[in-house]
């Protein structure tokens, strides 16, 4: 048996409220009452009254230390939020146990006569060398010179330890190896990574990651899914998406991390998810980037906007919006049509304007890159412009063909 009964109680959901249904009936019994005191004065944290019956006092009859009433009220509110397994540490889970009057959590888990499979879930979690346990992920994220990077991540010291080696491929073959070193800390529905890297022969700060694991144990997640930020090789400041795939021992890990072929579910959401920030310091804002010197003629784009699409095969469609002199939103002004994703990129030195939108509604584009040129920017009055457009139609059908570009200022 391993000892983890003799260390911090993890319950399931369900235990964990048979042990507070029994807390409450041992302290209305205990104080010869017939209702439950308001969370404050029941814990005993807050404004409430330390001549009241309360079970921070009650507890601390019976330990040498002072009991924090407000730890007590979290993990009850970390039940009634739903989290399915509830941590109690090593003073606390004694404390309580005594109190309500049991020797050990194993009687009060026989005591309480549930199912089998509950009865073996909870004590799977009580007595399996779970705390000790080490998990093994190949980690994926899109890295240097466009390449999406696979490595090793190993976590432990029951997930408050994590190791990721980022292994870079040169051409010739050579591989190198680039370790970071951290800790894990579980906030609510989020695990948040904070690292550091050998530099030098010291330990220099490394990237912050956070992944989303909702109220689930991360042992029994097989992808976690999360963001970054950090230096690249470049010492460019850098940020984007990241995915651990779970594997089933080291000797997995080692063996998928050699294997160069990335999996194409894992290349399809990880490809180009990358922000990079040059290392520069501007001294003016036309050093901002490369796209800094078109400024003024991306200061033009606010108006209003109608787009007539047509091709050979008799294809007509239309659609107007605005963007935005303030903020450069795009807003849709033809009736009964969203926008769900758009951008605006001015190509070729700012002679070009590229256009995407994806489209709900009544219409009968669904996706669609549009391409024009700036001149008629330096217009003064209202102009047709003619561009060319292509995309997916709703019927799932590519198409392409001119587009009519009618503006007011």
């Amino acid at each position: 048996m391993k000892k983890s009964e003799y260390n911090s109680l993890t319950l399931k959901k369900v235990y964990f409220e048979k042990l507070l249904a029994i807390l409450h009936h041992k302290f209305l019994e205990k104080h010869r009452l017939k209702q439950l005191p308001k969370f404050s004065q029941l814990f005993g944290y807050g404004n409430y009254n330390a001549e009241n019956p309360n079970l921070k006092q009650d507890l601390e009859s019976i330990s040498t230390d002072v009991i924090n009433g407000k730890y007590l009220y979290d993990k009850t509110r970390e039940f009634h939020k739903g989290k399915p397994f509830i941590k109690i540490s090593k003073h606390y889970k004694d404390l309580i146990l005594l109190y309500i009057g049991y020797e050990n959590i194993s009687d009060f888990i026989f005591d309480q006569k549930l199912a089998e499979s509950n009865e073996n879930k909870q004590l799977a979690l009580i007595y399996d060398d779970n705390s000790f346990k080490t998990y093994y992920y190949i980690n994926y994220y899109f890295g240097e010179d466009n390449t999406i990077i696979k490595g090793q991540t190993v976590i432990s010291n029951n997930w408050k330890k994590i190791q990721h080696t980022f292994i870079y491929r040169d051409d010739d073959g050579n591989i190198k190896e680039h370790y970071n070193y951290g800790g894990v800390i579980r906030r609510e529905d989020t695990l948040h990574v904070s690292t550091k890297t050998l530099l030098d022969g010291k330990l220099v700060e490394g990237d912050n990651e956070t992944y989303y694991i909702g109220h689930n144990d991360p042992s029994n997640i097989n992808f976690l899914i999360g963001t970054y930020t950090s230096f690249d090789i470049y010492t460019n400041t850098v940020a984007g998406r990241i995915i651990l795939e779970k594997c089933n021992s080291k000797e997995d890990m080692e063996e998928k991390s050699k294997n160069k072929v990335i999996p194409p579910y894992i290349a399809q959401e990880i490809r180009n998810q990358r922000i990079t920030n040059q290392a520069i310091v501007p001294k003016h804002y036309l050093e901002l980037s490369e796209k800094s010197p078109y400024a003024s003629i991306y200061s033009k784009l606010p108006r209003t906007y109608s787009l007539d699409f047509k091709n050979e095969i008799g294809f007509n469609e239309t659609l107007s919006f605005n963007i935005s002199e303030t903020d450069y939103k795009i807003s849709p002004l033809t009736d009964n049509v969203y926008i769900e994703k758009d951008s605006i990129d001015l190509l070729n030195k700012g002679s070009i304007v590229h256009l995407k939108f994806e489209l709900a509604g009544i219409i009968v584009l669904d996706k669609v890159d549009i391409y024009i040129k700036t001149y008629y920017l330096k217009e003064d009055n209202s102009a047709e412009i003619e561009g060319v457009f292509c995309g997916i139609d709703n019927e799932n059908r590519l198409i392409s063909g001119r587009v009519i570009l009618n503006w007011e200022k």
